[in-house]
This record gives C-alpha cells, sequence and structure tokens, in this order.
C-alpha cells in the first residue's frame, strides 16, 4: 500500500513537472517562479521566467522605484557563468497612503507577477541548468516597516536544442508582463561578489540618501511642482554666470545676422535654440537616472569626493584669476558662421550647453545626484528639460528683439566683481562636498566661519567693480547677508530642541544604563531604511513638551539598521518604529508600548500616565 502511494506521488510529480513551478516562502510572502518552455535552444535563446509574488493580506512591499529614499525598493539580482539577466519587468504599482507618510507611497499588495529574461552567454551544452535569484524587498502594514529580507532561489531550465519546444507553457501567466517595456535593463558588466550580478531599479544607489542633496527636500516638503518652478527659477538665474552672460550677446548676433522676415520667424528660432540646449542637458538627466547606482556609489567614495571637490576648487581659483576658463574662438565666433535656418539654431543652442558646463556645474551636480538616486529616466529628463527651459527662455525673447543688443549691461569692470563672488560660492561648495570627510564637530563651526570670512572679504577687501554703483549696493548687501547667516549658523542650538538620546548597542549597556540612573526608561528602536523612525525624530520629538518630559526618563536610542538578535529578541521587536517604556527595574510596561508613528498629542498621553500613575516608582 505505501508502496503504492509513493508510486501515485511520483507519477503527480512528472505530471506537474513540465509547468516548470517553483516555489520559495517567508513570512510575508510567497514567491512561485515560472519558465514559458520546455526547453531551450543552446545558442543564443531568449529564457523567460516569471516570478509570482503573492503577499499576505494586510501587508504591502515597496515598488521598485521609490521617490522616499528612506524606503527600500524591492530589488531582483540573478547571474550565472551561462546564463545572464538581461531586463526585468515589473508590474505597475499601486500609490498608497499610510499613516506615518504624509504623501502616497508606491507599494505592491496582493498578488503580482515580474518578468525576467536571461541570455545564454555562450554555446551551452544541452542538459539541465539551474539558474539562480535574489529577491529582496521590505514588508510593512499600515504602521511599521520590518526589515529588508532577501529569499534566494533558483530555476530549473533544459537545453535541448535537438527537441525544441513547439509551443510555450504557462501562458496563462506570461500573458499578464508586458515583455515590450523593459523595468530595468541589466548592466553587462558582472559584479564580483557572489558571482552575480546585482541590478537595481535603473542604477540607483542603494544607500539611504543624506541632507547633502537638498532636491529630495524640496520635493518632499514643497512637492513636485514647487520644485519644478525652483528648478525653472534656477535655470534662469544661470544666465547671469560668468560663462554664460557673455555669450549672450553672441547669441543676439546670430539671431540678428539670419534677417528673419517676421516676429514670429524669430520667436521660433529662439525655441529651437532653448531646444538645442535642451536636448544637453534631457540626455544628462537620463544618462543619469539608468546609470545612477554609479553616480550614488561613486559619490561615497572618498577618492571621487576629493576630485569633485578638486574641480570646484579649481574652479574658484578661477574665479579669482589663477587661470582663465576661456570660450573656444571657434565657438564663440559661431554666429558669424553661415549656420542658419532653424537647424542652425538648434545647433548654436545644443553648443552653448556645452560651452555653459563649467559655471553651471554646482548646480547640476545637486540635480544630477537627486536623479541618478531616484533611477527614473522620465524624471531625469523631465528635470533637467525644465533646468534648460529656464536656461534657455532669455533666448526666446532675445531671438524677437535681437536689434535691442545695446541695452543690455556690458560685461566690464562689474563682471570681475561677479566672479569674485561666484569664486566663494565655489570655495564654499568645495567645502560642503568635503563634508564627509570633516568631522561634523569641526565642520559645524569651520562651514559658518567661511561665510563669515567671505562677507568680510567682500565687504572689506575686494576692490573690484567699485566704480559700478549699483554692482556695488547689491555687494555690501550679499556681504552683510552673509556676516548675519554666518553669525546664526554658530548660534547654539536650543536645549530643548529634541530629545537627548543615549546611543546603546546591546544588551548589558541597557541594563547598566537602566541600573545606573534608576529613572523611567523610554527606549526608540530605530533603522536608516525605517520612514517612520524619521516621521517621530522629525514631529514626535522635538514636541516642546515631549522634550520637557524626556527630562524625568532615561531615554535610550537603539540602532538596528544592522540585525542585533539579541537586542531584538530580549524586547519582541519584529518591525519598527517601536518605542517602549520601562520602570526604573528595567520591567517593560507593555499597555504604553507603541508600534509605528505616533502623533505627539498621543505620544504625550503615554508619558502622562506613566508619570501620574508613578508606575516608574520603586
Amino acid at each position: 500500500m505505501i508502496r503504492h502511494s509513493f508510486k501515485a506521488i511520483f507519477i503527480l510529480f512528472l505530471l506537474l513537472l513540465p509547468l516548470k513551478i517553483f516555489s520559495q516562502s517567508s513570512e510575508y510572502l510567497k514567491v512561485n517562479s515560472f519558465t514559458n518552455k520546455e526547453n531551450y535552444s543552446s545558442d543564443n535563446d531568449t529564457i523567460k521566467i516569471a516570478l509570482g509574488i503573492s503577499i499576505k493580506e494586510h501587508y504591502h512591499i515597496n515598488s521598485f522605484k521609490v521617490e522616499d529614499p528612506t524606503l527600500i525598493k524591492t530589488e531582483i539580482s540573478g547571474t550565472s557563468d551561462k546564463f545572464k539577466l538581461a531586463n526585468i519587468y515589473f508590474p505597475a504599482d499601486k500609490k498608497l497612503k499610510f499613516e506615518f507618510s504624509e504623501t502616497e507611497l508606491n507599494v505592491y499588495e496582493g498578488d503580482i507577477i515580474v518578468g525576467l529574461t536571461f541570455l545564454n552567454s555562450e554555446k551551452t551544452d544541452n542538459g539541465f541548468y539551474y539558474i539562480p535569484f535574489k529577491f529582496t524587498y521590505q514588508a510593512c502594514d499600515d504602521k511599521v516597516c520590518y526589515p529588508p529580507k532577501t529569499l534566494t532561489d533558483s530555476v530549473k531550465i533544459k537545453i535541448d536544442s535537438e527537441n525544441l519546444s513547439k509551443s510555450e507553457i504557462n501562458s496563462d501567466v506570461f500573458k499578464k508582463i508586458n515583455f515590450s517595456n523593459p523595468s530595468v535593463i541589466a548592466n553587462s558588466n558582472s559584479e564580483s561578489e557572489n558571482s552575480n550580478t546585482k541590478l537595481t531599479e535603473n542604477k540607483r544607489s542603494d544607500s539611504p540618501e543624506t541632507d547633502e542633496n537638498q532636491v529630495s527636500d524640496w520635493i518632499r516638503e514643497k512637492g513636485l511642482f514647487v520644485t519644478l518652478l525652483l528648478i525653472f527659477l534656477g535655470g534662469l538665474a544661470l544666465n547671469l554666470t560668468p560663462c554664460v552672460y557673455p555669450l549672450i550677446p553672441i547669441t543676439v548676433s546670430f539671431f540678428g545676422a539670419q534677417g528673419m522676415a517676421s516676429k514670429s520667424q524669430s520667436i521660433l528660432m529662439g525655441v529651437f535654440y532653448a531646444l538645442g540646449m535642451s536636448v544637453t542637458y534631457s540626455a544628462l538627466g537620463v544618462f543619469a537616472a539608468l546609470t545612477g547606482s554609479l553616480l550614488g556609489n561613486a559619490l561615497q567614495n572618498p577618492i571621487v569626493i576629493i576630485f569633485i571637490a578638486s574641480i570646484l576648487l579649481a574652479l574658484g581659483l578661477s574665479m579669482f584669476g589663477l587661470f582663465e576658463i576661456r570660450v573656444p574662438q571657434s565657438l564663440a565666433t559661431m554666429g558669424n558662421k553661415n549656420r542658419s535656418g532653424y537647424f542652425g539654431s538648434l545647433l548654436m543652442g545644443l553648443t552653448v550647453g556645452f560651452i555653459a558646463a563649467p559655471c553651471i556645474g554646482p548646480f547640476v551636480l545637486s540635480l544630477l545626484v537627486y536623479v541618478g538616486k531616484l533611477g527614473n529616466p522620465l524624471t531625469g529628463f523631465i528635470f533637467f528639460f525644465v533646468l534648460s527651459m529656464g536656461l534657455g527662455l532669455p533666448y526666446i525673447f532675445l531671438a524677437a528683439s535681437s536689434s535691442s543688443i545695446s541695452k543690455l549691461p556690458r560685461s566690464g569692470e562689474w563682471m570681475e566683481g561677479v566672479k569674485i563672488i561666484f569664486g566663494l560660492i565655489l570655495f564654499g561648495m568645495t567645502l560642503y562636498t568635503l563634508l564627509p570627510l570633516i568631522p561634523k564637530d569641526i565642520f559645524k563651526y569651520l562651514f559658518p566661519a567661511f561665510i563669515i570670512l567671505s562677507g568680510l572679504y567682500l565687504l572689506f577687501i575686494d576692490k573690484k567693480g567699485i566704480t559700478a554703483v549699483f554692482y556695488t549696493k547689491i555687494k555690501k548687501f550679499i556681504a552683510i547677508l552673509a556676516i548675519i547667516m554666518g553669525i546664526w549658523m554658530l548660534k547654539p542650538q536650543s536645549e530643548t530642541g529634541s530629545v537627548k538620546w543615549n546611543m546603546l548597542t546591546s544588551v548589558d549597556e541597557i541594563t547598566k544604563s537602566i541600573n545606573t540612573e534608576n529613572k523611567p526608561v523610554m527606549i526608540d528602536f530605530y533603522a536608516d531604511w525605517c520612514a517612520q523612525c524619521k516621521e517621530l525624530d522629525e514631529y514626535t520629538y522635538t514636541n516642546p513638551d515631549i522634550v520637557s518630559l524626556s527630562e524625568s526618563l532615561n531615554n535610550i536610542k537603539i540602532d538596528l539598521t544592522k540585525e542585533n538578535e539579541s537586542i531584538t529578541n530580549k524586547y519582541n521587536i519584529k518591525g519598527l518604529p517601536v518605542v517602549i517604556f520601562l520602570n526604573s527595574k528595567g520591567e517593560e510596561i507593555k499597555e504604553l508600548r507603541v508600534t509605528g508613528f505616533l502623533k505627539p498629542d498621543e505620544f504625550k498621553k503615554k508619558i502622562y500616565i506613566l508619570l501620574k500613575n508613578k508606575i516608574i516608582i520603586n
């Protein structure tokens, strides 16, 4: 009887084998993998694999693209010596609003299907092979997020060139995947780690974004529309930089030489000129998005940081006259060459985009960093297109009134003064670029001191442009503003600005702190990848009442960015954020435990209850 049962199970396995279904699961989701054929050719065949992901009820995972860099996005990687992952096809995500977030987040929930395509890297012998893959994700519920997880599995395929499959299998699964539009295009260069090539969505940096890039703060705080407006105005302001301003008369003379018959033709000529500039910068934005991890990872390398700082320093020194960046004569005289018509205008705009690079580099660099980390080519295109439109807008009006060149202020002595101001700004950018390499305790005094000294230099030492009355007034205003700003930055932060924490790393340290302080205890468990943790830091722990109440507590903060089983097991931490309250003996008051983001008013109630009932007293 037992023998017949095993035989029946074995026959059932053989019947299911052609479906090529393989399964892997965790406490939050289950992953099934499917192949589209029974067997594949040994040479240059495309192997399609579908991952059916079933996310358990009440949970969601982040999308493969995230706008908040503190969130851990969904990633898939995989390769072998014989099969290289070519493309990944993610389904459309959902935008949902959660209690811990002010904006909607891109997430997946329920059942989704992800497509993968692999290519033979070389002629492969007939036989069975296993293609490994890794599925990395972060699961969250409505209140807390859980540590990132990675499922590792492999898909078994058969290479048989003599008996190729004439029809596809699992068609009901594969028809739900749009293989004409890849979400991720694989990098052909493999990494050494575990002999696998790690693929990220359009190559964005995996590290949480720091405050060195203000563009992400604009979007999070002001919204996309305001951000685009600021980028546009930034592009418009770039026309006043020393590298761009002298090109305006050359450009206007180019328009004047065209001899347009009507005002509409002149405006259209200016539009083509602006579009030419947009080609340069839009292509740059798309490139940054597609190779974002290269930019992101490189910008964390001390050697690269020093290299970029050196470039900014050199540009600053050039503004002070140590050497001069000149517009190439062949380019500066392009307006006199026979480049007529709309194509000539487009070409002129394209050229100016490259000429302007020395002056607009720092501004563009911050935008490149953000776009690269975000990894969305469409966003990269839009941001840099808007930037170039701001840069090119004046030329549309100048094309329509090319005869008005004489009305422009001549770039004389006052422009030399502008160079000094931009040189100081570049020196400041140099210092700010070196921030990751300078101890924070030193930088918080060094940077404000530089701003103050820059203001004093402009006010009492720099004599450039002194004959230009209007410029001199502007320079004095900037100098005084810099001095005030530097002094304000040196002002000590208010002692009641936020809750003061003891940063501990082990159970023994926590126990020792509890016994030593003999005070009620508040323990905040956080991680760098926890968006709700940052919400607590920004909104709850800065509330004046909570700051005041916290002075009666032993405030402990535990970093769980890296797994710490002894602490998570001791305090039963499943997801983050979690805040627990203990009495002075180290016993948790379980009814006061906080899971997820809690607004200040609700958080205060828990501390009030703790103090009012004297739970913390021995």
